[in-house]
């Protein structure tokens, strides 16, 4: 039964949308019994990410993610040890989500589980972030793809709210208000890959129309969106992009970046000649 199990589970690993896991943890602020309590608390993350197929149609994406788990303190609850935590939660390039109001009970002898209809503060937690991320991944193969992923997200979230452990919850229903009403960035997103695929392989009038939309894009969060989310895109992506449209000649694009991503200046302008 353990050969089959792990049998399983390797086959389940090569199918995960989550490839490497990179988990830190600050736990300076806790007794030495609590951190105890915590010992296999990296080792379950890591499996419960990568030890599940989170989407039947986007397998096999290996999504990398950095989790920073910064503990606050501990408190019964319910008989239960309650920890609070600030966690970030990012793939190391765009997507990138900071959570200041966590809470969760773990001990050391069991393993996170998720239900979609039995909520758990730390396994609906995880969940909810991890549906977040692959949408972001699912939004770059298809237009809007990662709706679906979007209201598995959002249905837990509302459990969440309703839940013995509400706090943060409404904070993530706003979260996803706001990344999936961003419809300049998503189509922004969306676009850029396009267009990366496509001068890849040789069609540079194409990708360069998926670059239009892109920029399109852009210019609709610049008029009606917070440009946090945008400026992590481009950070991100600035030397391929500027790579890119300095071969397709597109200087005007070049110089509108340069306004709107002041940070990476040096690097759409580096090229253009004076």
């Amino acid at each position: 039964m353990r050969i089959l199990i792990s049998f399983l589970t390797t086959i389940t690993m090569a199918y995960s949308q989550f490839g490497k896991v990179d988990i830190t943890i600050d736990d300076r602020l806790l007794r030495d019994n609590e951190r105890q309590e915590l010992s296999s608390l990296k080792d379950e993350v890591i499996r419960f990410f990568s030890g599940r197929i989170w989407h039947e149609d986007f397998q096999g994406l290996k999504i990398p993610l950095h989790i920073s788990i910064a503990f606050q303190g501990m408190a019964q609850k319910g008989g239960l040890k309650t920890f609070h935590t600030q966690i970030l939660i990012s793939d190391g390039m765009d997507l990138r989500y900071f959570d200041k109001s966590v809470q969760f009970y773990y001990n050391s002898g069991g393993s996170i589980q998720y239900d979609p209809v039995i909520f758990d503060p730390l396994g609906s937690f995880l969940a909810y972030y991890a549906y977040t991320m692959l949408a972001g991944y699912m939004d770059t193969y298809d237009f809007y793809g990662g709706n679906h992923a979007y209201d598995q997200a959002r249905e837990i979230a509302l459990r969440g709210m309703a839940s013995d452990y509400p706090k943060g919850w409404s904070a993530r229903v706003q979260l996803l208000k706001e990344v999936t009403g961003n419809k300049g960035l998503r189509e922004a997103r969306f676009a850029y890959y396009v267009a990366m695929d496509l001068f890849d392989q040789g069609k540079p009038d194409a990708a360069l129309k998926e670059f239009g939309y892109m920029m399109d894009g852009l210019k609709k969060v610049i008029y009606g969106f917070p440009v946090g989310r945008m400026q992590h895109f481009l950070k991100a992506h600035a030397r391929d992009i500027t790579h890119k449209l300095t071969i397709l000649r597109q200087e005007e694009y070049l110089r509108y970046l340069a306004d709107i991503d002041q940070e990476n200046k040096y690097i759409y302008l580096r090229d253009i000649k004076k």
